[in-house]
């Protein structure tokens, strides 16, 4: 994860547009920008700001520019020494001036440095919060018009973008190259800026842009053989120009290399993302930021430049924060002297600023065989309104790593907001001076680590550490308490040790033996409850036994009726009688004690407290100190008392066999049952007479009941008797619902038992 970066703000009293470093002193910052012509109350301005500091910004001087003329849209600082420096700035001539053909956008101002003795005493003075005193000299020194003038009515070019080639120290040769806004005609300047006083003398070559047509971005970079690559870009494509440093004026043309290709024709939308800006990391790779459609995001493409004969190559790409619908800005700083030659790889820092005003930083490694860019930290809210500019310090490494001071690189950023702020990110040699191979190649400085993994890996695999390393010592825990017997078993850990080692290991958790009090009460004991219980249960079953041999006894004389029944129905225990001999509520509770007798039965037990040992036993008897609920486990507590006293379940519980009221009842015989189960008169008859016997049989019907009588000559008496098959479908119906009614015959018995009896009469209620 990337440390903390050190940051200092600063307001100011005007809208800022422009930023640059001192490209050899990254302690000085030249900012501009202004409210433009004729506008009340904000002024036109450039101002050298003091960034020394990690923490602090200082004004050290400001030129008040024309309050006629338009504000600060471009700025660069061409030349600097110890004493001063040289900028140069796109401001806008008068309108009045513009619509007479003169616009002079280019202009040149040089600034006087603080001397080192008075910037030491203005430091101790802004440790204490004062301002510094120090008023330097600023001097105009010339303006220009570069541009082709405009043959439009109206006349609205501006001056979109100035760049700079990179300074070295070993040459004072620059190239410069300036671009137009809102002209009629696009076109782009490149110049000498090693005169500080730029004229069209020093313009090396002209860039003719389409109809309509700008250049959103421009860059320069140093090639072979003293050529210089002037790269630019339009809304959808990539151009590269060529210019020796030994031509007056270039007459070649550019080279398409990239163009944004067309979507699909089946696509849902026809629009194509836009080039917002492009860096030269190498002579052969360019860095490109482009806006994706509709403000859907924005992405960084590594463009390789292929020979001349065919166009370039994407090789990598970037997506910025998802958070990011569009991009502002870019910047680049590689961290090499502009002059070594036994350098082989270097690293790049990235600025990217977002319309969200956050800015992402990122680092690549080159020359790789496999390039990726390192998010190396992400910058939220950066300033109160839009970014408008954003550029990094140039890196100058010392000459010896090893005794040299801590390495930084700068980072500015300002706004419409009027603000300015300064990042300061510390580099590291890599690699380390005191390694093996530091011996055999010289450190390079990174701001990243090459080979690091980026923030959001390294926070990845942090929390997934911390949960491994938390899941293993759950497991660990676990597994030793198992071992110690001092939780159920789940991993089986006491397996996993031999005998010997468990013996070790495994000591079982011993608690101190507390003596404790024996609860003695006048209880009355459960055996008591129990005996009565039995003398009920063998009063019910004798009286249980009368009931069936009385009626046994009746169906055995033949006499079966309600009042054979009734007879012995009195010697059946009421339902009072049994509810008299069973114990009531009221009875149990008396024999169950309550509350207040257990505690009256328990007036001398002593204090538990007393006997528990406190902290300073316990801390005494460590390791060994048994744990508190295995204590409370040995303490009898009211729950246990109660326990022990028995309670309506166990009174039931001693009773099981005890018939209730409704049991006794259903072992009575109810009088269907009796009138099913016992023989009925009619088929007593045919069993004493059997087909053999002379006897005949004659059924009547009384009425309430069926008589039937037998003799030998009975039939020939009872001249209306018939027999079964005699009588009429209609009488047979009749006397078969008789029949079944009083229980004398069932259908399943079948209509030959019936053969045998005569019928006489008619049956009541049959009709006949």
């Amino acid at each position: 994860m990337a440390p903390p970066v050190a940051s200092a703000k600063a307001s100011l009293s005007y809208p800022l547009y422009a930023a640059d470093f001192d490209p050899h002193n990254y302690g000085f910052l030249l900012v501009g920008g202004g409210g433009g012509e004729g506008r009340s109350g904000v002024g036109n301005k450039i101002t050298l700001l003091n960034t020394s500091r990690k923490t602090q910004i200082s004004e050290v001087v400001d030129i008040d520019l024309s309050r006629d003329e338009d504000s600060v849209t471009t700025l660069a600082v061409a030349r600097s020494s110890e004493t001063s420096a040289t900028a140069l700035a796109g401001i806008n001539s008068s309108s009045a001036e513009q619509q007479a053909g003169r616009n002079e956008h280019l202009r040149a101002f040089r600034l006087s440095y603080p001397s080192k003795t008075r910037n030491a005493t203005e430091d101790q003075e802004n440790e204490i919060g004062e301002a510094p005193g120090y008023t330097g000299e600023t001097k105009a020194l010339g303006k220009a018009s570069l541009f082709t003038p405009s043959s439009a009515a109206k006349k609205d070019t501006y001056q979109r973008v100035l760049r700079l080639s990179r300074a070295r120290k070993d040459s004072p040769l620059r190239i410069g190259a300036v671009a137009t806004g809102l002209a009629p005609d696009g076109e782009i300047v490149v110049f000498d800026a090693t005169s500080s006083r730029p004229s069209e003398d020093d313009v090396r070559g002209r860039i003719r842009l389409g109809k309509k047509e700008e250049a959103g971005d421009v860059d320069i970079t140093e090639g072979k053989d003293g050529e210089y690559l002037i790269a630019y870009c339009t809304d959808y494509e990539i151009y590269l120009y060529n210019l020796q440093s030994t031509t007056k004026e270039s007459t070649t043309e550019p080279r398409f290399v990239y163009g944004t290709p067309h979507p699909d024709a089946f696509a849902n939308t026809k629009a194509r993302p836009i080039f917002r800006s492009l860096r030269f990391l190498t002579p052969n790779l360019v860095l490109l930021l482009q806006n994706l459609p509709s403000r859907t995001g924005a992405e960084l493409l590594l463009l390789e430049l292929n020979p001349p004969t065919s166009i370039g190559s994407i090789i990598l790409r970037q997506r910025l924060h998802k958070g990011i619908k569009s991009a502002s800005g870019l910047t680049t700083a590689v961290l090499a002297p502009s002059d070594s030659t036994t350098q082989k790889s270097s690293q790049h820092v990235i600025a990217v600023a977002g319309a969200d005003i956050s800015i992402t930083i990122f680092t690549l490694d080159l020359p790789s065989t496999a390039p990726n860019f390192h998010t190396h930290v992400f910058l939220p809210t950066v300033h109160p309104l839009q970014i408008t500019g954003l550029t990094l310090s140039t890196f100058h490494p010392p000459s010896n790593a090893s005794t040299a001071p801590a390495q930084y690189i700068k980072l500015a950023s300002i706004s419409m907001g009027s603000t300015v702020v300064v990042h300061t990110l510390p580099l590291s040699p890599y690699p380390t001076p005191t390694s093996k191979s530091a011996a055999k190649k010289p450190p390079c400085y990174v701001l990243s680590v090459p080979g690091r993994a980026s923030e959001a890996a390294q926070l990845g695999f942090s929390v997934l550490v911390s949960i491994v390393m938390v899941a293993l010592g759950a497991f660990l825990l676990q597994a030793w308490t198992e071992i110690r017997g001092g939780t159920p078993e789940y991993l089986g850990a006491k397996g996993w040790l031999s005998e010997r080692v468990h013996g070790w290991v495994a000591r079982p958790y011993m608690f101190e033996i507390v003596d404790l009090p024996v609860i003695t009460t006048n209880l009355p004991k459960v055996e008591n409850v129990r005996e009565r219980a039995r003398e009920m249960n063998d009063v019910a079953r004798d009286r249980a036994d009368l009931v069936r041999e009385a009626v046994e006894a009746a169906v055995r004389k033949g006499r079966l009726g309600v009042e054979d029944v009734r007879s012995v129905i009195p010697q059946v225990p009421s339902m009072e009688e049994v509810r008299e001999k069973m114990p009531d509520m009221e009875d149990a509770r008396k024999v169950v004690p309550d509350m207040q007798d257990v505690k009256e039965a328990m007036p001398d037990m002593p204090s538990i407290k007393d006997k528990l040992p406190g902290m300073d036993d316990i801390k005494s008897a460590m390791p060994d100190i048994p744990s508190a609920s295995d204590i409370t486990d040995k303490i009898p507590n009211i729950e246990n008392v109660k326990d022990a006293i028995p309670g309506m379940e166990d009174v039931k519980g001693a009773m099981p066999d005890i018939p209730s009221a409704s049991k006794i009842t259903e072992q009575i015989p109810g009088m269907e049952n009796l009138k099913h189960h016992l023989p009925s008169r009619l088929h007593h008859l045919l069993s004493q007479h059997p087909p053999s016997s002379q006897k005949s049989i004659i059924v009547r019907d009384a009425g309430t009941s069926i008589s039937a009588t037998t003799g030998e000559d009975l039939v020939k008496s009872e001249h209306d008797a018939k027999r079964w098959e005699e009588l009429e479908e209609k009488e047979k119906e009749g006397w078969r619902k008789r029949l079944v009614e009083l229980g004398e015959w069932a259908v399943e018995e079948g209509e030959a038992v019936l053969e045998r009896v005569f019928f006489q009469g008619a049956v009541v209620g049959a009709g006949g």
